[in-house]
């Protein structure tokens, strides 16, 4: 079963442990929405999904936020967290409280990991994240399954099913035109289309030009002309 989901926001920690030996560990922190029509539906009465989908619903259920904790795999954790799907039931108490929440963790070989914290630093961030869950359609006890059309199904009201392994991660980078969003049906331009849509833009500026200038400044009107196709690709 897949997840595919928008993130909306990111929080980085670095934890400095001191002893005998002094270590730094990193991980990164992606708060998430559903993409698309999808639903992921729990036993416990909430459900996550799409901003979207749930603004179009007639009925209000109670919504689930979702965190996703990325760390190396090198960080020494306890095995049986790594890679896991969780479910954080609400927490009261008379000065504080926190509502229920899905918590994904998952580790990365180091060399992947710092691939995405350097993307990050630069400023290319992930556009979808889509985590992979174990999921035996031919098991019944599965705590996870698909409902009718794009719903799916978590049975968390045991506490035995409030942890789901997770088999694969995939961060989505859109690096050229307008992503997919939520609409499945729109594709992304091609790079022909952009460069196309670029050279126009810029024919477009010479002829500008060319009524303003004499044929007498040639070299004034070159510089020109560089100088906007410059500054037209560094807005672009």
């Amino acid at each position: 079963m897949w997840l595919r989901m928008i993130p909306t926001g990111l929080g980085m920690t670095t934890r400095t442990t001191f002893g005998d030996q002094t270590e730094t560990a990193h991980s990164l922190t992606f708060t998430l929405h559903l993409a698309g029509k999808d639903a992921f539906k729990l036993d416990t009465g909430e459900v996550f999904q799409a901003p979207a989908r749930a603004a179009a619903r007639k009925d209000k259920p109670p919504e689930i936020s979702a965190y996703m904790n990325v760390r190396p795999a090198t960080d020494g954790r306890d095995p049986s967290h790594i890679n896991k799907m969780t479910y954080h039931a609400a927490v009261t108490g008379d000065d504080y409280g926190s509502p229920p929440s899905i918590h994904f963790d998952a580790s990365m070989l180091a060399s992947d990991y710092s691939l995405l914290l350097n993307n990050i630093r630069g400023g290319v961030l992930p556009s979808s994240v889509t985590v992979g869950l174990r999921h035996d359609i031919y098991d019944k006890a599965s705590p996870i399954d698909y409902g009718h059309g794009s719903l799916m199904v978590w049975r968390n009201a045991m506490e035995q099913n409030q942890r789901v392994d997770v088999e694969s991660v995939e961060f989505y980078y859109q690096l050229l035109g307008t992503g997919y969003n939520d609409d499945e049906n729109t594709k992304p331009p091609t790079a022909k289309a952009s460069i196309d849509a670029a050279s126009a833009a810029i024919v477009s500026k010479l002829a500008d030009l060319e009524k303003t200038f004499v044929k007498g400044n040639g070299l004034i009107v070159t510089a020109i002309i560089i100088a906007c196709a410059v500054l037209y690709f560094a807005r672009h």
